[in-house]
């Protein structure tokens, strides 16, 4: 029995940019002949959340989020246990006429001090609710509540670019925090650091994205070891106890770990987030080298490498005469994927 081998591809299904392929010089026929070749399966899974939480055994429930809060703030000193966390996502809210537009903002253009002011006056100001931030990587904030309100949030990957106004908190409690997110704007923009960095002409926090209110889940843990870099990956790992590594220059170095692995590339899904089809194809070049190093070391005989797209499906591997017979195929990327999903 061979061991599973998961590469997980987010953004590789963006629409915009797989239109543009078509007519750019540099086209990915190795890409292409692999995934032509490979078996298509439904799979659980719609986005990145919802694929890694299917591939540790926890579920979508209806009119539940996925407690992505409570994961990704786990760790060993800080044990979330029965408390309710949700992500709080710090964000730059674009007046555009009469729409709200959400931008989202990169990590590193967060700076620690300005993180911490802002994270102090939200803790000040909402202590007799019960609301507390915490950050647990650069631009990555976790929000601990008293109690599991009755709502849905929608991800910041549906919402990044977007008018936030059809996207907004659901449920018998959704009013409330609608409210609330009305006044952490208004508490960020008093923020002396927003304030300055208003008069710069740069882009400021000033407010957050509330989304992923739950417990932990238990889960079922599959793998031996993880590569990425990702909030949601780091805390499914820590809960698993399982080591999490950066991503290797090369995939193939990843298969030197024993045991089924999990490779999750976040190149793609950063592009299509910031609507960059130029960093996109860039990353796809990278993706498709990465690939073809990879399946020079995977021995397809016995082992099963699946590539998933993080919209509802994967493909898996297959050995065929030989790897050579992987690369034969006439379908582009855009036909091989679809243009509005295979699910």
């Amino acid at each position: 029995m061979g061991r599973q081998i998961d590469l997980l591809l987010p953004g590789l299904h963006w629409d915009t940019a797989l239109k543009q392929l078509n007519d750019q010089d540099y086209q990915p026929k190795n890409l292409e002949r692999v995934l032509s070749k490979a078996k298509l399966v439904a799979v659980p899974g719609v986005d990145l959340t919802t694929t890694l939480f299917s591939l540790f055994g926890v579920a979508v429930v209806a009119d539940r989020d996925l407690p992505s809060g409570a994961v990704t703030a786990f760790t060993p000193d800080r044990r979330t246990g029965g408390d309710c966390w949700a992500l709080a996502t710090p964000v730059h809210l674009l007046a555009d006429r009469d729409r709200l537009i959400l931008i989202r903002l990169a990590p590193q253009s967060i700076e620690s001090d300005y993180a911490q002011r802002l994270i102090r006056r939200f803790n000040s100001h909402f202590e007799s609710d019960g609301l507390s931030l915490v950050e647990v990587a650069q631009g990555q904030w976790c929000m601990k509540l008293s109690a599991l309100p009755e709502m849905t949030t929608s991800d910041i990957e549906s919402v990044a670019g977007r008018h936030i106004e059809n996207f907004m908190p659901a449920g018998p409690d959704g009013a409330y925090w609608r409210g609330l997110l009305n006044e952490i704007q208004m508490l960020f923009y008093q923020e002396e650091m927003s304030q300055q960095r208003m008069s710069q002409g740069d882009a400021c926090v000033n407010g957050l994205w509330l989304s992923g209110f739950g417990v932990c889940p238990e889960i079922i843990n599959r793998y031996s070891a993880l590569f990425g870099s990702h909030p949601l990956l780091s805390g499914l790992a820590r809960l698993s106890n399982l080591p999490v590594s950066d991503l290797p220059d090369e995939f193939a170095e990843a298969t030197a770990e024993d045991g089924n692995i999990a490779i999750l590339f976040t190149d793609l899904y950063e592009a299509e987030l910031n609507a960059d089809t130029g960093d996109w194809a860039r990353a796809l070049s990278e993706t498709e080298q990465k690939l073809c190093g990879l399946l020079e070391i995977v021995d397809l005989e016995k082992d099963q490498l699946s590539i998933y797209t993080c919209k509802g499906t994967r493909f898996e591997v297959r050995n065929r005469n030989s790897i050579l017979d992987l690369f034969k195929g006439k379908k582009s990327l855009f036909q091989i994927l679809g243009p509005i999903g295979l699910v």
